[in-house]
């Protein structure tokens, strides 16, 4: 059948179009006023009566990221909030979130992640850079029709701190069979600071060898696909995402968002994905009363000698 061709756009109009519940505004930075206000001759409201004072808790509190919405069965972080930038972060430009994307990519695994990452550039100095790469650097077609003019191919695309692998139509056969497409992910991935997949992605990390005994999700019913494909994949199971310390894995679709809020917290702290999540109309924390839980897993030690 042949495929109706669309116009071709750049990358940023993908973005504006393949948003989940239509259209938002740019995340604004802490302190800027938005366009709409209250009316003048509104009455203030009533100053709220005095709340009793709550004796000290008696326990450390866990971070939103923590205990309290790891399933019973996985470790969870208990820290809390992070309040700034990771201190290990370059200070002296931004990190480089490479996406890649394939003929075939789903719009949302695309747009979701990019949008929050870009965000953060209103937020925090110097932010992230996002950008795209496919294999030879040429137009392609999502799976749901928009045309797609990538920024950089394999041969020409800087170096990437954050290798975001989308899902696409062949996420789970014929790109798998493109030799050279897994070697630049395991590559690139090896330099990386993070690697995160959305939903069938995860298939192409495991062809490379990156899930080999890491806790990792997928879409969920592709679970008992990417076990037989790939059975070291230590699989969790009704999980938004895992974050097994390096690589981070989503079930995809709408929890696309989730993993990149996070993520975003991870590096920057909650106040800056707070500052995003108010743009894009997110709620960060997000309730665990409406999302899955998350998988924070504690890094394994090295062996000695290791």
């Amino acid at each position: 059948m042949t495929r109706p061709q669309a116009a071709l756009l750049p990358t940023t109009a993908l973005l504006l179009v393949a948003l989940l519940g239509g259209a938002c505004r740019p995340s604004e930075p802490e302190g800027e006023t938005a366009a709409s206000s209250a009316p003048e001759t509104a009455a203030p409201a009533p100053a709220p009566a005095p709340q009793p004072v709550p004796p000290p808790a008696t326990e450390p509190s866990t971070s939103d990221l923590g205990t309290d919405l790891a399933p019973p069965s996985e470790p969870a972080a208990s820290s809390a909030p992070r309040t700034g930038p990771a201190a290990d972060l370059p200070r002296d430009r931004p990190l480089r979130a490479g996406f890649l994307i394939v003929d075939g990519v789903y719009n949302t695994e695309l747009a979701a992640p990019y949008d929050v990452l870009q965000h953060t550039v209103f937020h925090t100095k110097p932010g992230i850079e996002v950008f795209t790469v496919s294999p030879d650097g040429q137009p392609l077609t999502t799976f749901e029709g928009i045309r797609i003019a990538p920024r950089y191919s394999f041969a020409n695309a800087p170096p990437i701190d954050i290798l975001v692998v989308p899902s696409s139509r062949g996420s789970m056969d014929k790109d798998l069979q493109n030799q050279a497409l897994i070697d630049w992910v395991r590559r690139v991935a090896g330099q990386a600071r993070h690697v995160v997949s959305l939903c069938d992605g995860a298939f192409v990390l495991g062809k490379a060898g990156l899930l080999d005994g890491v806790p990792a999700t997928t879409f969920p019913e592709d679970y008992d696909r990417l076990v037989q494909m790939f059975p070291k994949v230590d699989l969790r199971v009704n999980v938004s995402f895992v974050d097994s310390g390096k690589i981070l894995t989503s079930q995809g679709g709408a929890r696309s968002y989730d993993v990149a809020m996070y993520l975003v917290d991870k590096l920057y702290g909650q106040s800056v994905a707070q500052g995003i999540g108010k743009g894009l109309l997110i709620p960060w924390p997000s309730d665990p009363d409406t999302m899955p839980p998350r998988s924070v897993e504690t890094p394994k030690a090295p062996a000695p000698g290791a």
